[in-house]
């Protein structure tokens, strides 16, 4: 098995005739003939799909014990896949544009997609021509990519690097250009330190093709990163900066100072930060395609969105750390005081300093909480999560529980930690009645 993938691991480019190695690790973008990775995660276990893809897939390899006509067991799994990964990224010919950082990346990633008509990779899921779908994770590996490349034939992307898919290698993939957005600690219950958080986005950089370029936001340390030939900063001061910019009350407009003049843009969200998003947007599509972007940008699907649904007036933003939901809530708290309700989606395996920061954080508005739990496969840890929440105060139970509670007290919310908030509003009946 090892050697299916160092094969492909020792050949050429893009332009060799090499067939495309072909494997995935999640039944939405398996295609019949593919090797399959069947791993158990937090939130699911793959050997469930056996029975289904057995006599579709070429090979099934578990990381755990299974039964099956073309199963295999392997405990370094995920070793292989990732050897999978690295003979991939060698022969699909992508053309991608990486974006790391603690806040940020997801807005500018869905920004510079969508303006530049390429595909999507990040939070969101992923989008490409006819094909879209949400991913299991903000980590996942890119056999993603590369299945909707093969469904599709979308060869120029933009991808979201984060800290933790870069730790594992997940996504190793030729860079024809980066933006580093900020520099904030954040995952430190895998991380540890700051300093491997740092070592984490720094991995990025080694993935830049020769003569290509590097962005990076304000606060972001240019020391020991090895940068590519031309690195350049956005944000307030730099090489593309912020001339002026007005606020409305859910959005604003930015004028952006860059090579080609300045380049004025309309943002359907308020606050600072989405125009230091739009700075580094309209810097990308410059320094990578020659393009000057000015006008209206789209929204951002569970970014900032200001929306009413059955009478109930919502901010919907998949704020899900301490800091970015104290971002978030400032925001909100200029515009409605603190008459509105805090639902967070708390991931079961979330660990307990990151629960009581964020129940610290909600409580500095003087405003109810309420949590709902995304379980994990650990029971017990979902049980110790959501009382974390319950011990303090917030209203709490499964989503739809939590938002037929709060439709009955409260007419304006604000959701935070739900990439999947409308889904789980309807599921709920709130939405799409």
């Amino acid at each position: 098995m090892e050697s299916m993938a160092a094969g492909h691991s020792s050949i050429g480019n893009e332009n060799s005739g090499t067939e495309l190695i072909k494997f995935s690790s999640d039944n939405r973008w398996f295609m019949e003939g593919d090797v399959f990775f069947a791993f158990t995660g937090a939130h699911f276990d793959a050997r469930t799909l056996i029975p289904e893809l057995q006599n579709k897939a070429k090979l099934i390899v578990t990381e755990k014990e299974a039964t099956g006509s073309n199963v295999i067991y392997r405990p370094d799994a995920r070793q292989i896949y990732k050897k999978f990964i690295k003979a991939g990224a060698k022969v699909y010919p992508l053309h991608v544009f990486g974006i790391t950082g603690t806040k940020g990346k997801s807005t500018i990633t869905w920004w510079l997609s969508s303006l530049l008509g390429f595909g999507y990779m990040g939070t969101l899921g992923i989008r490409a021509k006819d094909v879209q779908f949400v991913l299991p994770t903000t980590t996942t590996g890119a056999d993603a990519l590369f299945n909707t490349y093969r469904r599709t034939g979308e060869d120029h992307w933009v991808v979201e690097l984060s800290s933790i898919g870069l730790a594992e290698d997940r996504l190793p993939l030729p860079l024809e250009g980066l933006i580093w957005t900020t520099f904030e600690p954040e995952h430190m219950d895998y991380h540890k330190t700051t300093y491997a958080y740092y070592l984490a986005k720094k991995k990025a950089f080694s993935y830049l093709k020769k003569g290509t370029f590097a962005l990076l936001g304000q606060n972001v340390p240019l020391a020991d990163i090895n940068p590519p030939s031309l690195t350049l900063r956005y944000g307030d001061t730099g090489d593309f900066y912020i001339l002026d910019r007005r606020e409305y009350e859910w959005e604003q407009e930015v004028r952006i100072c860059t090579p080609q003049g300045s380049s004025v843009v309309h943002i359907p969200m308020p606050g600072k930060v989405f125009a230091h998003d739009a700075v580094g947007t309209v810097a990308a599509a410059f320094l990578w395609k020659g393009i000057k972007l000015e006008g209206e940008f789209p929204s951002v699907p569970v970014r900032m969105n200001h929306v009413i649904i059955n009478g109930i007036e919502m901010v919907i933003d998949f704020a899900h750390t301490p800091e970015s939901i104290d971002a978030c809530l400032q925001t909100v708290a200029q515009r409605w005081g603190n008459d509105f309700v805090v639902i967070h989606g708390a991931t079961g395996y979330e660990p307990p300093n990151k629960s009581y920061e964020i129940i610290k954080v909600i409580k500095r508005y003087g405003i109810p909480g309420a949590a709902s739990i995304i379980k994990s496969l650990d029971q017990r840890q979902s049980e110790e999560t959501l009382r974390r929440y319950e011990d303090a105060g917030f209203i709490t139970g499964s989503s739809a529980e939590v938002f037929q509670l709060c439709s009955k007290k409260f007419r304006k919310w604000v959701i935070v930690g739900m990439r999947d908030a409308y889904d789980r509003l309807k599921e709920a009946g709130i939405y799409g009645t």
